[in-house]
């Protein structure tokens, strides 16, 4: 267990398996034995447990198809820009959704078309969609900027990798001219067998951005030095990891430093909101930091475009 921890620790420094890696590796003692025995260990494994599946759908008549434009399957992740734990999604075009307005979320089937089919690409639930499109800036704090009008949250997204469900063209009701249409138009094909499909959809997801519930882990290292950390943490060059780093930092010590460490590493994670949980409470540890002041108006500035 402790070469593991040791393999693991490196990583802090090394981010692939290459030489000056495996001469680090090295200097731990016996490495090699301890190597030979977790390869029989997971050479016996046989059976692995049943892998769950992330998320179902009900069966229910304003469930909503909708189609991802202007993207190949193979490309179809650059629809969705993630951060602040949320997916902000281009459907390609002005869509007008045929929703009433009492409901406010729906659950979502997302599609691409290809040469004579639609590719069953993912899932969310609670879905909300704008009436019209919107772009957003994320300047100062970066050059991107995207557009979208559709938001889910990471939680509630799965993204397929594996994609085993398609379509046909002439299947689909004529409401998919508009980019969007629910289960109660289908008339041609089972949308039993296709929420079926997703139901037992346990094959790999991608995983793009960070939910929430990830923003609160810690770094498993045996370092407990906060001023180190901090230093680990701006060099990482993984954003999850460094934002993990940063927690353990203020969890050893919470002090100005480490809580502008954690902030600017959530920042470098996009994600606003935690972000400026953490400078409000800098502003009220030294509340003339005009750096810090600066950093608050333009997240709140950011925010208030991404809530609108």
């Amino acid at each position: 267990m402790k070469s593991v921890i040791y393999h693991e620790y490196l990583h802090q420094e090394y981010q692939e398996h290459n030489r000056d890696f495996n001469k680090r590796e090295d200097l731990f003692p016996n490495v090699r034995k301890h190597k030979a025995v977790l390869e029989k260990f997971f050479d016996e494994i046989e059976d692995l447990p049943p892998r769950e599946v992330k998320l179902t759908l009900d069966y229910k008549k304003d469930l909503v198809f909708c189609i991802l434009n202007g993207v190949k399957i193979e490309e179809y992740l650059l629809a969705l820009y993630a951060c602040n734990g949320n997916y902000y999604i281009n459907l390609g075009k002005n869509i007008k959704p045929p929703f009433k307005d009492s409901i406010t979320s729906y659950d979502v089937i997302w599609l691409v078309e290809g040469e004579d089919l639609y590719y069953l690409v993912g899932i969310s639930k609670d879905v909300k969609f704008l009436d019209t499109w919107k772009t957003v800036s994320l300047n100062p704090f970066y050059s991107d900027k995207f557009s979208y009008q559709a938001t889910a949250s990471i939680e509630n997204t799965s993204l397929f990798m594996d994609i085993g469900c398609t379509i046909p063209h002439n299947l689909l009701p004529e409401e998919k001219d508009s980019g969007i249409f629910l289960l109660k138009d289908i008339k041609d094909f089972s949308a039993k067998d296709v929420i079926n499909y997703i139901n037992s959809y346990d094959f790999d997801l991608h995983e793009v951005g960070f939910a929430n519930k990830a923003l609160y882990s810690t770094a498993p290292l045996i370092e407990d030095d906060y001023k180190k950390l901090i230093k680990l943490a701006y060099k990482e060059k993984n954003t999850m990891r460094t934002i993990w780093i940063a927690n353990k930092a203020k969890l050893e010590k919470e002090c100005f430093d480490t809580k502008l460490c954690l902030a600017d590493s959530l920042l470098r994670g996009l994600q606003f909101e935690a972000s400026l949980n953490e400078y409000l409470d800098l502003q009220k540890i030294s509340p003339e930091n005009k750096e810090i002041n600066c950093r608050i108006k333009n997240l709140k500035r950011i925010l208030t475009s991404l809530n609108e």
